[in-house]
């Protein structure tokens, strides 16, 4: 499993914080621990310690293999979210970032300093509906200048620390992508074939499969979603009335990510 750390510039106004990550693989799980600077006057004991500084557990969370497996919105090309509520003085549930940002239409980052006032700390993303626990990778936002962050549980070299200003920008450099392929020509009333490419993160073909959901503009498309077979699938649009002249397009995506890519002809 692999880590990405991010200084996140919307975290400067918040206070000196670190994070403790302990990864268990045995159990499929991620324990994070969040803590602020450890006040030495407090009479307490420090809970762990990030370049030198000590910090102060106040919350935990958990992200917990199998329980997300069985949340409804486990998907392809998901991350559930935690953040801190720094009024109630707790870490919210994990939850599926990507069903909050299809009904609103927000990318993440704004759905993040919209509707969670830019709070999102850390993320168990997942790659596809079918990734192992090790495929899964997480995400930290942390403070531009201050604290930092522990990990336990994984192999160093796989902990990077990253040049991105948000975690948004790590997944979409690791998450799966699509590439819509149009007929180069169709006569009207004639069917229009297109083709869907799986990509990985950086834009190579790519062969692991999944559930492409599809939505036509202009035509009929009998058939909304498709299983790729190979990283590659196919998808027909009937164009029965329409006229020479007028576009047909295909959208392709994931479940909770509808809009990766398209596609469009124009008929003869």
């Amino acid at each position: 499993m692999k880590v990405f750390l991010v200084r996140a510039g919307k975290l400067s106004t918040t206070l000196d914080y670190a994070i403790h990550l302990l990864i268990d693989k045995t159990t499929e799980q991620v324990r994070m621990r969040f803590g602020l600077r450890h006040r030495p006057d407090s009479g307490l004991t420090p809970d762990f310690e990030v370049n030198g500084n000590s910090y102060q557990v106040v919350a935990e969370q958990f992200f917990t293999y199998r329980e997300l497996r069985n949340n409804r919105g486990w998907s392809d090309r998901q991350s559930f979210m935690t953040g801190y509520r720094w009024a109630e003085k707790r870490l919210i549930d994990p939850l599926p970032l990507y069903i909050y940002t299809l009904s609103t239409r927000f990318t993440a980052p704004e759905a993040a300093g919209h509707v969670w006032n830019g709070n999102f700390l850390t993320g168990f993303n997942v790659p596809f509906a079918d990734s192992p626990f090790d495929e899964c990778f997480v995400t930290v936002n942390l403070h531009p200048t201050l604290g930092g962050c522990l990990v336990e549980g994984v192999d160093p070299l796989d902990v990077e620390q990253t040049d991105y200003q948000s975690s948004a920008q790590v997944r979409e450099m690791q998450f799966p992508d699509l590439r819509v392929t149009a007929p180069t020509s169709v006569k009207a009333g004639d069917p229009a074939v297109f083709t869907v490419h799986m990509l990985d993160g950086i834009g190579d073909v790519s062969t692991r499969d999944a559930e492409v959901f599809l939505e036509s503009v202009n035509g009929y498309l009998p058939i909304s979603r498709r299983q790729t077979q190979g990283g590659t699938t196919t998808a027909t649009v009937l164009t029965t009335g329409l006229a020479a002249g007028d576009t047909v397009r295909l959208k392709a995506g994931f479940k909770f990510y509808p809009g990766c890519a398209d596609a469009q002809v124009t008929l003869s």
